[in-house]
């Protein structure tokens, strides 16, 4: 995990905050998820990593992965009313139900850059929990803000390069 002061770290205790069962279900539904949203084999890779990585961000037990891969590739694709089920059940869901919404938008904007499958995949996983869009939508906004707080603009970042590189050539 990161830094306490970055806003990340926070957030991905969000998804933690669930029992250990939810956290496989939410994995578990996540890896479903992705083979009905992209079966295509040019994705496997994508979905394979993301669960892997989905994993690790929810401290799973590495053993799971290769349940979580089979899931992905379309193996029990039965299985999302079960997951959709014991999440609803779980004490931390039954307080806040867009946590998986938000730990989602966390997750996928953990590398700084927001992939359009991950989006997808909120979106889909966000209407089987019964989350309203508007949820996402706001979760995705109060994300991009916190990153703005730990982000300089380029042209920031240009203009205190210019000041330095003047400052040094009238240094005598």
């Amino acid at each position: 995990m990161q830094d306490a002061s970055d806003g990340s770290s926070r957030a991905a205790l969000l998804g933690r905050s669930l029992s250990e069962a939810a956290r496989f279900a939410y994995a578990g539904l996540c890896a479903m998820s992705l083979a009905q949203l992209f079966p295509e084999k040019e994705q496997r890779e994508f979905c394979r990593k993301f669960v892997e990585d989905l994993v690790r961000w929810l401290d799973l037990c590495p053993s799971v992965i290769p349940a979580m891969e089979a899931f992905a590739s379309g193996l029990g694709g039965e299985g999302t009313d079960t997951f959709t089920h014991v999440l609803l059940e779980d004490s931390v869901m039954k307080s806040n139900p867009t946590i998986i919404t938000q730990d989602l938008v966390s997750f996928c904007l953990r590398d700084g850059y927001y992939d359009a499958r991950g989006r997808v995949l909120i979106s889909h996983v966000s209407w089987l929990l019964r989350v309203h869009p508007e949820t996402m939508e706001l979760s995705e906004e109060s994300m991009m803000q916190s990153l703005k707080k730990y982000t300089e603009e380029p042209s920031d970042v240009m203009n205190k390069e210019k000041t330095e590189l003047t400052n040094r050539w009238f240094v005598v």
